[in-house]
């Protein structure tokens, strides 16, 4: 087991006892051929492939579909994962404590580029006199959390066009990401050469 970003994640080469295969790359061909289900939980590092606990839990539902005589054992590999997971607390207590220093990373970048800054990076005002400096993610930390802290991703914008862009962002259905600022600014008269 892997942690990243304060999650659980579970080797992929290790799932064959759990999938009821004897073979490793039995468990790795059911995954693969599950992967329209599974594909937003899996991390992938160098050579090796891990898949998020609520993943595998998607994925042992799916096949307890499929297979109803196999689903009840199924269902017990579920339990079994999730009582691994509940008897050793000190996986939680890894992530809560990977999560904190994840979020006073996140925070000195922000404060960082809020510090620095001294106009909007899309409308040019100057910050101060009643223009307030918010610090915005340009991809978005839900969308991808590994460039939360990169100074990269961050763009000091004025309060009230990162709150009109947030706006704009749910009423289009959209996420936060580069494209959809740049979509915003540019619909919005703002410069996106930023």
């Amino acid at each position: 087991m892997q942690l990243r970003d304060g999650k659980a994640y579970f080797p992929t080469s290790e799932m064959h006892g759990v999938l009821l295969t004897h073979s490793k790359q039995n468990a790795l061909n059911i995954i693969k051929a599950h992967l329209r289900f599974v594909q937003p939980y899996i991390w992938q590092e160098n050579d090796d492939q891990y898949l998020k606990h609520i993943g595998i839990d998607i994925l042992l539902e799916q096949l307890g579909e499929e297979s109803p005589k196999k689903k009840t054992q199924y269902l017990a590999a579920r339990a079994y994962i999730s009582a691994w997971l509940a008897n050793n607390p000190e996986v939680f207590k890894d992530a809560q404590l990977t999560g904190q220093e994840l979020d006073r990373k996140k925070i000195s970048a922000m404060q960082a580029v809020r510090n620095k800054a001294t106009h909007c990076a899309l409308s040019g005002t100057p910050f101060g006199q009643g223009v307030e400096c918010h610090v915005h993610h340009i991809e978005g930390v839900s969308e991808q959390p590994n460039l939360a802290t990169d100074p990269k991703n961050l763009i000091a914008i004025r309060e009230d066009i990162h709150k009109a862009y947030h706006n704009w962002v749910n009423s289009q259905g959209g996420s936060v990401t580069r494209a959809t600022l740049k979509q915003f600014a540019a619909s919005h008269g703002y410069t996106t050469k930023w």
